[in-house]
């Protein structure tokens, strides 16, 4: 399983481009400011606190061709995120903006 992490220490915000397949990644989405998820690619995106409930549930499947943004600062603080392709292929592209105020 191969792990994204920004380097917070760098720089304020961080963006990544995740290729998926069926395969789950831990994806790190913690940090100040806004939460921005794009899908693209071939298919959707399963996403879980857990390993397990990528597989089996409970998930939530973000919609291929669909962006998201979670306003809120540190949406997702001290939850781990798993994500995985819902079937074949997809590419999630995540950037976290600077907020500056946590």
């Amino acid at each position: 399983m191969e792990k994204y992490q920004g380097k917070e220490e760098d720089v304020m915000g961080r963006i990544g481009r995740i290729a998926l397949t069926t395969s789950s990644q831990y994806v790190d989405m913690t940090g100040p400011g806004k939460l921005h998820l794009r899908v693209s690619g071939a298919d959707n995106v399963r996403i879980s606190f857990d390993q397990y409930g990528l597989d089996n549930g409970p998930y939530f499947t973000l919609d291929n061709g669909s962006t998201y943004i979670y306003d809120e600062p540190n949406p997702f603080h001290g939850q781990n995120c798993f994500v995985r392709a819902d079937s074949s292929t997809a590419t999630l592209e995540v950037m976290l903006s600077g907020g500056g105020i946590e």
